[in-house]
């Protein structure tokens, strides 16, 4: 069942990537994309060397102690998501915002943690979580914005 789970989201995800990145700005959105994974490899790792969450089921469990097809593909491609839809809104909006999608991940998350064996909450909280996702959500329209001012400045 987990493993008929995880290639659901992957090919949930390859699909959904073409669409992502379909629109105008493709280079801001890539950058938005791989600044997460990046930084969502290392914040991982952090948790899961501390034993607040565990991945039972994960791809390349030989390689990784973490779920890299949710660190590298889904929720990179929920920040670019996030930073389309607040593209243009105000830093108190994107705040709330990025509030409320934590929430919604959040609950998400909190079903599959108790409905299958994908990723086990151990010293983990669900207000640890809606503070991390919103901390990377917000942190990703930081690097989005931080591009947009050097692009205006350097830019012809």
């Amino acid at each position: 069942m987990e493993r008929l789970v995880l290639r659901l989201l992957l090919v949930i995800g390859l699909a959904c990537f073409p669409f992502t990145f379909q629109k105008n700005r493709v280079k801001e959105w890539g950058i938005v994309f791989f600044a997460t994974g990046w930084v969502v490899t290392f914040l991982a790792q952090i948790v899961v060397k501390g034993k607040r969450l565990n991945y039972p089921i994960r791809p390349l469990p030989k390689y990784f102690d973490t779920n890299v097809l949710y660190e590298h593909l889904i929720l990179p491609l929920f920040c670019v998501w996030f930073n389309q839809f607040t593209y243009h809104a105000k830093w108190w909006s994107i705040i709330g915002q990025a509030v409320l999608y934590s929430s919604i991940h959040t609950l998400i998350e909190y079903f599959v943690d108790k409905k299958t064996g994908l990723v086990k909450w151990r010293k983990w909280k669900w207000y640890h979580n809606v503070a991390s996702l919103s901390m990377v959500f917000i942190g990703s329209s930081g690097v989005l914005t931080l591009f947009k001012c050097l692009s205006a400045r350097y830019d012809d």
